[in-house]
């Protein structure tokens, strides 16, 4: 280990999936850099996620200015190791050690820009809202919600909870719900994505001339793969009988 590895040991700490760091408004005095594992900050206690950081990234910048409390809610997401350096002990480190400065401002600096474009579309949601009264969004377009065949048996294995979905729609949308707008996708996929990386509307499959597509949505994020093989957004790719198909980190079987 080297000398820069040895001033961090010290400060350490583990966290488990699930755990809260800190709260919005909680008393802030430390700083804390990703070792591994993966972290949300969100607006509040809810489902408004402003960034997902991983080894490498820092927050808890607040700490900075003293007396400020926390701005934001932190949770673990995937058991993490994580160095939190209390204020004044960052503060020595970062006048002894330029480059140590220049590489947190930079990693703030992408942290707060992909924050700061999240929030932006809680605030469109929000405007959005107050304009008229919130209703459940359709799970699929009016044109778009033609059934299948009743003779036509093919469905869906979702191996983390050993669910099986049947497709009954020529086009079914798979992600999570959206508790701000009451959207909910064909296969509601909220319970098995614990971690909350599936987007709203992640992927759809197609029926089309007696075959079955999958494509990955506009706007979806941490990707869409068949068989270990990413998808582009947009692309659609024919599906065989065992075919997997994984949205980020959730494996799903296509049987047909």
């Amino acid at each position: 280990m080297n000398g820069k590895e040895d001033v961090f040991k010290k400060f350490v700490t583990n966290y488990k999936t699930g755990d809260i760091i800190y709260k919005k408004d909680d008393e802030q005095k430390h700083f804390f850099i990703i070792n591994n594992g993966k972290i949300q900050i969100k607006l509040d206690e809810g489902e408004n996620i402003l960034v997902t950081l991983g080894k490498g990234d820092f927050f808890g910048e607040e700490s900075l200015n003293e007396g400020q409390n926390a701005a934001y809610t932190v949770e673990v997401v995937e058991d993490a190791d994580i160095i939190k350096i209390p204020y004044i002990a960052l503060t020595d480190m970062m006048k002894k050690n330029t480059a140590i400065s220049l590489k947190i401002l930079k990693k703030l600096s992408e942290k707060n820009l992909k924050m700061l474009e999240n929030s932006a579309s809680f605030g469109h949601t929000v405007s959005a809202a107050k304009k008229k009264p919130v209703k459940a969004e359709p799970a699929v377009e009016d044109d778009e919600s033609e059934t299948l065949d009743p003779e036509i048996k093919a469905y869906l294995v979702i191996k983390r909870s050993n669910r099986i979905v049947q497709l009954t729609k020529k086009h079914t949308y798979l992600g999570r719900r959206d508790y701000t707008t009451g959207f909910i996708p064909d296969v509601d996929l909220t319970k098995e994505d614990e971690e909350k990386y599936i987007s709203r509307k992640h992927s759809k499959i197609s029926y089309i001339e007696e075959k079955f597509y999958v494509s990955e949505e506009p706007g979806a994020v941490n990707g869409t793969f068949l068989n270990g093989n990413k998808l582009s957004t947009g692309v659609k790719h024919e599906l065989k009988n065992e075919d997997e198909i994984t949205l980020c980190h959730l494996d799903i079987v296509f049987k047909y």
